[in-house]
């Protein structure tokens, strides 16, 4: 729910799902790249980046090492029934993955 330069985060990111039907919208936290920041809003950028200053304190904080993370990344995208999907994405050093679903 984050509120950045007079308007949600979210909403950027859904209205991008939508106009991408069939492509997923792809943050990468871990490994962090500039590829995708190209195609989102300067808001969900600006959020985007102050996240990932932020990223490795808070995981931190959660007892995660952070080079213990060889992929992390948020998947947004609407599926086949045209429901909105988020889902986190993790692939950790013993190449074990972790997919979580964060709102469907």
């Amino acid at each position: 729910m984050n509120y950045v330069d007079g308007g949600f985060v979210f909403e950027d990111v859904y209205q991008m799902a939508r106009e991408r039907r069939g492509t997923k919208v792809v943050i990468n936290w871990i490994p962090a790249t500039s590829e995708e920041l190209c195609g989102l809003s300067p808001r969900v950028k600006k959020c985007v980046l102050t996240y990932r200053q932020g990223l490795e304190a808070h995981l931190k904080c959660h007892r995660i090492d952070a080079a213990a993370l060889l992929a992390f990344r948020t998947e947004v995208y609407v599926g086949e029934s045209f429901r909105m999907s988020v889902r986190s994405y993790v692939l950790d050093d013993r190449n074990k993955e972790h997919i979580a679903f964060v709102y469907s």
